[in-house]
C-alpha cells in the first residue's frame, strides 16, 4: 500500500478510536476508574476489531518514536509547567526537588538492578538494557491519581507533591533515558558507522559529562526561550495570539534544543513553561489566563489520550503470554524501589529540612507514584535495534496497566485513612 494511503488510513483509524473513546468516559465515571485506563481498553479492542476485519490501519510501530517525542511529549511537559500552582510548588519545593532529582536517579539504578537480577539472563538482557528499563520506569505521572484526589478534595500538600515531583522527574527521566539508550546502543556497536561489528568502548565518564551537558544546556536554553517568550507576550497581550505564542515557545524550544543545539528539549520545554507561567501571572488579565489555561488543558488532554490510545493499539495478547513474568518482575521492582525511595531515601535527604513530609503523606506518595504518559511515550519510542526492546516495552506496559487499574483507583481509599479530616466525597 502506498505511503500516502497509509497516512490517510492512520488518521482515519485514530479518529475512529477517539470517537469510540467518548463512550469510555461515562463508563470510567460509573466504575470510578481512570479515564486513561478505558482509553487503553478502547485502543486495544478497536485495533483488534479493525485488524480482524482486514483493514490496514496504517499505524506502524516504527513511526511512534518521532510521533511521541516531537508531537505529544513537548505539549504534555509544557502544559504541566505552565499550569502548575507556583505558590504551592514553592512551599513544597525542597522535597519535590529531592524526589525528582537525586531520589529519581538512585531509584532508576535500584529498579535496573532489581530487574536485571530478576530476569537473570546477562546475555539476552544485559545490564545496560536493564539501565534503560530502569530509566524508562522512573518517571511518575499524576494524571490518573490527581483526578481522583481533586474529586475527593484532597489536601493541597499531597496533590502539589505528586504533581511537582512528576513535573520535574518527567523531564529529567527523558534526559536519563536518552543518555542510557545511547550508551546501550554504543555497547551494541550500532553507533559505529565504519565498523558495525566492533563495539565502541566509550568510557563511562564521557556519558556522565554528556548527561550534564544535555541537562544543563537544555535548562539554560529553556530559560532563554522563556524570557524571550515573556517579552513577546508582554507586547502581544491578546488571548488567541498568546496561545499561538505559547505553542511556538513549546515546540520551538524543544526543536531547536534537541535538533540544533543537541541538548535536552524536555528541559528546555520545562524551563520555558515555568517562566511563561510566572510572566502571565504578572501581566495577563485573570479572564485571559482562564481562557489560555482551558485551551492548554484541552490540547494536553488530547495528547495524553492519543498516547494511551496508542498504548492500547500496541498491546498484543502475545505480550501477556510470552512476557508475563517480565511484567511481574518490573511491577515488583517498581513497588520495591518506590518503597525504598519514600520511606528510606526521602527521610534521609530531608532530615534537616523544615519541609519534612509526614508519614500519612508518605503512604500516599508511595502508592500514588503511578506511571503513565511519559513511561508509555518512552516505551513506544524504543528503537527496534535495541536488544530486548520488546521485553522492555512489555515491562513498561505491564507497570502502567498495574498502576492505572490497581493503584490509581485505590488511592482515594488510602487517602481517607491517612487524612480522614482533610478529605471528603
Amino acid at each position: 500500500m502506498e505511503d500516502g494511503m497509509l497516512i490517510q488510513n492512520a488518521v482515519f483509524s485514530l479518529v475512529i478510536l477517539i470517537l469510540a473513546s467518548l463512550v469510555a468516559e461515562p463508563l470510567a465515571r460509573v466504575l470510578k476508574l481512570p479515564f486513561v485506563a478505558f482509553l487503553i481498553v478502547v485502543g486495544f479492542l478497536g485495533s483488534e476489531l479493525i485488524v480482524l476485519l482486514g483493514y490496514d490501519t496504517g499505524i506502524r510501530a516504527s513511526s511512534f518514536n518521532q510521533l511521541v517525542f516531537y508531537v505529544f511529549l513537548p505539549i504534555i511537559i509544557f502544559e504541566s509547567a505552565y499550569r502548575i500552582n507556583q505558590k504551592a510548588l514553592l512551599r513544597c519545593l525542597y522535597p519535590i526537588l529531592v524526589l525528582a532529582m537525586p531520589i529519581m536517579l538512585v531509584s532508576a539504578g535500584i529498579a535496573a538492578f532489581l530487574i536485571y537480577w530478576g530476569i537473570d539472563h546477562s546475555t539476552g538482557f544485559p545490564i545496560y538494557t536493564a539501565l534503560v528499563a530502569g530509566a524508562l520506569l522512573a518517571a511518575t505521572d499524576p494524571m490518573a491519581v490527581v483526578s481522583h484526589l481533586k474529586r475527593i478534595k484532597a489536601p493541597e500538600e499531597v496533590t502539589t507533591l505528586i504533581e511537582g515531583e512528576s513535573l520535574f522527574n518527567d523531564a529529567i527521566a527523558v534526559v536519563l533515558f536518552t543518555t542510557l539508550l545511547s550508551m546501550a546502543l554504543s555497547f551494541q556497536g550500532l553507533n559505529n558507522v565504519e565498523s558495525s561489528n566492533v563495539e565502541q568502548n566509550i568510557p563511562l565518564w564521557f556519558h556522565c559529562i554528556n548527561f550534564f551537558k544535555i541537562f544543563f544546556g537544555g535548562l539554560l536554553f529553556g530559560v532563554f526561550c522563556g524570557i524571550l517568550g515573556s517579552f513577546l507576550s508582554y507586547i502581544i497581550q491578546t488571548r488567541i495570539l498568546e496561545n499561538i505564542l505559547l505553542i511556538s515557545v513549546a515546540y520551538g524550544s524543544f526543536l531547536i534544543a534537541e535538533d540544533f543545539l543537541m541538548v535536552s528539549g524536555m528541559m528546555a520545554v520545562l524551563a520555558s513553561g515555568l517562566i511563561m507561567n510566572k510572566a502571565h501571572e504578572k501581566f495577563i488579565p485573570a479572564e485571559d489566563r482562564t481562557f489560555i489555561n482551558y485551551w492548554w488543558e484541552v490540547i494536553s488532554f488530547f495528547s495524553n489520550a492519543m498516547i494511551f490510545i496508542l498504548l492500547g493499539v500496541t498491546i498484543t495478547l502475545s505480550m501477556f503470554e510470552e512476557r508475563w513474568l517480565a511484567m511481574l518482575i518490573a511491577v515488583g521492582a517498581v513497588l520495591a524501589t518506590r518503597f525504598i525511595a519514600i520511606f528510606a531515601l526521602l527521610p534521609l535527604m530531608t532530615i534537616k529540612s523544615k519541609e519534612s513530609v509526614g508519614l500519612p503523606t508518605k503512604k500516599v506518595l508511595f502508592w500514588g507514584g503511578t506511571r503513565g504518559a511519559v513511561t508509555v511515550a518512552l516505551a513506544l519510542s524504543l528503537p527496534v535495534e535495541l536488544n530486548a526492546w520488546w521485553t522492555i516495552q512489555s515491562m513498561a506496559f505491564g507497570v502502567v496497566l498495574f498502576t492505572l487499574f490497581v493503584q490509581a483507583p485505590t488511592v482515594p481509599m488510602l487517602l481517607k485513612r491517612t487524612h480522614p479530616k482533610k478529605s471528603n466525597n
